[in-house]
């Protein structure tokens, strides 16, 4: 066990880059220097080409911490937030930062923390298992307004859930490979089986090709909401309106990058990938926004006109106080300082 407790949001806490540069993304009050590149032009190309069907030579053991490749058709409902300004400037796949849910064809559920950048500098993604992937499939729409639930604490992380308005709809036919899902109707029962996705690191500290090329598929179970409590109440009480998913032997969970992604239980979507306490570790799983009980909000913001939504920037680091120290946290960017 790590000497500092480390509650990690589950947004890429580095974008890709060129070789020795350094890039700041976001606005200058959040500024992080520790952004420097991860692949050149070249490599970037293998990936393109890379077919996430088949065994994938360049991504041998990385896998969503616990995964495997996922496969056409497990999840035409998956799309990826993008930061437009560094996709423009270091390449189309380069700054994925976040995951979402397509929940009608114009309306994406994901997590409020990921809304760290102004919606005019988002793109979703969809139809696609290679973040690289331009090919016909690929379906990229720009960001018209976010909504964060209006109780979405930064700081004790309630009400992690929000919405993404598009400019325009994506097309949901067969050769896309795009469809909807839709909204749990219960809760879900302790030891359910569910599903987890997401281009988010495979390896908690792992610094190099931290994040897989190929989208990521992993078995979780539902567990003990009041056990996970116990786990993390050093640290942070777990908020009302949560889900705790993964195995109390590690090995599996979600991690920087998946956040907003879905936690999909008998096709349908009951959670949100939140956070959690490092990636994978034995007795501490991941935790995850409870889509049913943010049902009734949900609905209603979907049939709401998006201009009235304030689409505010929500940028600023959340603290912690602990007995341990002081985590502070970035959301889209992150970066996490842990204070004695």
């Amino acid at each position: 066990m790590c000497r500092f407790p480390k509650i990690k949001l589950c947004t890429a806490n580095t974008l890709e880059s060129h070789l020795e540069r350094i890039v700041d993304v976001l606005p200058p009050r959040v500024h992080d220097s520790s952004l420097k590149n991860e692949t050149d032009r070249t490599t970037k190309e293998a990936y393109r080409n890379v077919n996430c069907e088949e065994d994938d030579p360049l991504d041998q053991g990385e896998r969503i911490v616990g995964g495997r490749n996922a496969l056409p058709g497990d999840a035409p409902f998956h799309v990826s937030l993008r930061n437009r300004y560094h996709e423009h400037r270091y390449g189309f796949g380069s700054g994925l930062f976040c995951g979402g849910t397509l929940i009608t064809a114009d309306r994406v559920l994901t997590a409020a923390h990921c809304f760290t950048t102004a919606p005019s500098n988002m793109a979703v993604v969809a139809g696609i298992l290679n973040r690289f992937d331009r090919s016909k499939r690929m379906q990229q729409r720009r960001v018209y307004r976010y909504l964060a639930h209006p109780r979405w604490n930064s700081r004790t992380l309630y009400a992690d859930i929000g919405l993404v308005a598009l400019v325009n709809p994506f097309h949901f036919t067969p050769e896309h490979g795009v469809a909807p899902i839709g909204l749990a109707e219960r809760a879900p029962a302790e030891g359910e089986r569910c599903n987890i996705y997401g281009w988010g690191r495979t390896e908690e500290g792992r610094r190099k090709r931290f994040q897989p090329v190929c989208l990521q598929k992993a078995k979780v179970a539902v567990l003990e909401l009041e056990r996970c409590n116990r786990t993390l109440h050093t640290v942070v009480t777990v908020p009302d309106g949560t889900l705790c998913a993964g195995s109390f032997d590690g090995g599996v969970d979600s991690c920087q990058g998946d956040s907003g992604g879905p936690l999909v239980c008998g096709g349908a979507l009951y959670g949100v990938v939140s956070f959690g306490w490092g990636c994978g570790r034995a007795h501490f799983p991941g935790m995850y926004t409870d889509v049913f009980q943010y049902r009734g909000w949900i609905g209603e913001s979907v049939e709401s006109d998006p201009r009235t939504w304030s689409g505010a920037l929500l940028v600023g680091p959340a603290r912690w106080s602990t007995a341990w120290g002081v985590i502070i946290m970035f959301s889209t960017v992150m970066l996490l300082l842990l204070l004695s």
